[in-house]
């Protein structure tokens, strides 16, 4: 009986030292697993929180991307608008002002100065504000060229292009400092054109300087009889320059008479030598293009002040006619006031001819 007790006892004992035992071993085996389970639930958090930053990164950058994209579109966008402000005029010229161009005309004329006539015997057959003084921008130009065709100077005599000949322009000028060129090739970047450093740089050179070139302007517009034109400058940007369309018919008449001067403003395009390199240039004038035209001279220009001019002596049937807008609102309507004009006149000629012989009473 004593010894089944015993038994009894270590077999307890051995029971509960085992189940004592076990415990630990049970707890120590389950620790690693939630340990396990803790780390796996903490990497999925990190790891999703990571995406989040990421995808958020993602957006940030996106965004910014298109900002700065947008900023680069609107960026272009106002600088083609300041260009279309330079080449249209940010404010109305002059004549526009003066609401010359609402003056009504039989022509329909969109230009707020017209002018039609005869080279030779002087009739005139388009008149609208032709007794208007108004500025006439690079059209100057004309007088710049007759001055230096006056003057007897060596066409094939060399002049440098200096910083002094850098007038202040929006216009775009390919000659640069230290260019050499004739007074022929500027004569023709000038006339052709539009070249203001060329022009500027012919007043330059001139004996006595720029002061004595304009000087000499005004008094040969003086004995042109041209009384309501005055010249302050050689290349048509200071709006002080003004004349009437009528004068602008005795000018165009008086630079006729010279061979070098027809032909540097009438040339479609030009290859000019400036001393080791070469300058292309090209008209500005679309009407040289046209075949249908016969022009002896021509000169283009615009200024904010002036609006868009332009002169042209061309043949018209048996006619040499002389013809000025200024003012006109785009060089579209500029040409096609020419072209009206053109076709008024040539209407006129043709019903001249077919009812020279017929009396008044018979064409009722």
């Amino acid at each position: 009986m004593l010894l089944t007790t015993k038994k009894l006892i270590l077999t307890m004992t051995a029971a509960f030292g085992l189940a004592s035992f076990a415990a630990p071993v049970l707890s120590q085996s389950t620790a690693p697993s939630a340990k396990t389970a803790a780390s796996s639930t903490a990497k999925k958090t990190s790891a999703g929180k990571g995406k989040a930053v990421k995808t958020t990164a993602k957006r940030t950058t996106k965004k910014a991307s298109a900002k700065r994209t947008s900023i680069k579109k609107n960026a272009k966008k106002t600088k083609k608008a300041r260009r279309a402000k330079r080449r249209t005029g940010s404010s109305p010229s002059q004549a526009t002002l003066a609401g010359l161009r609402k003056t009504a005309d039989p022509l329909l004329l969109g230009s707020s100065v017209a002018y039609a006539v005869d080279q030779d015997t002087g009739e005139e057959l388009v008149v609208k504000n032709a007794d208007v003084p108004l500025p006439i921008a690079s059209v100057t130009k004309l007088m710049t060229a007759l001055v230096i065709a006056e003057s007897d100077l060596p066409l094939d005599e060399k002049v440098r292009i200096t910083r002094e000949d850098y007038v202040r322009s929006n216009a775009y000028s390919k000659l640069t400092n230290g260019m050499v060129m004739t007074r022929e090739a500027l004569l023709k970047a000038a006339l052709m054109s539009s070249d203001n450093r060329a022009a500027h740089a012919l007043a330059r050179s001139y004996p006595g300087g720029k002061k004595q070139f304009i000087a000499r302007m005004n008094e040969t517009a003086a004995e042109l009889g041209m009384t309501d034109s005055f010249f302050a400058d050689p290349t048509g940007l200071d709006n002080r320059n003004h004349s009437t369309a009528r004068d602008l018919g005795k000018l165009v008449a008086a630079v006729y008479e010279y061979q070098e001067i027809r032909t540097a403003s009438t040339a479609p395009m030009a290859k000019l030598r400036a001393g080791r390199r070469t300058v292309s240039l090209k008209t500005t004038n679309r009407l040289i293009g046209d075949p249908s035209w016969r022009i002896g001279i021509q000169k283009t220009g615009f200024t904010t002040a002036a609006g868009r001019c332009m002169v042209v002596q061309s043949e018209v049937g048996d006619r040499r006619l002389v013809m000025v807008v200024l003012d006109s609102p785009d060089n579209a309507q500029r040409a096609n006031d020419m072209r009206t004009m053109r076709a008024f006149v040539e209407m006129e000629e043709t019903f001249a001819k077919d009812f020279s012989n017929t009396r008044p009473y018979e064409l009722f």
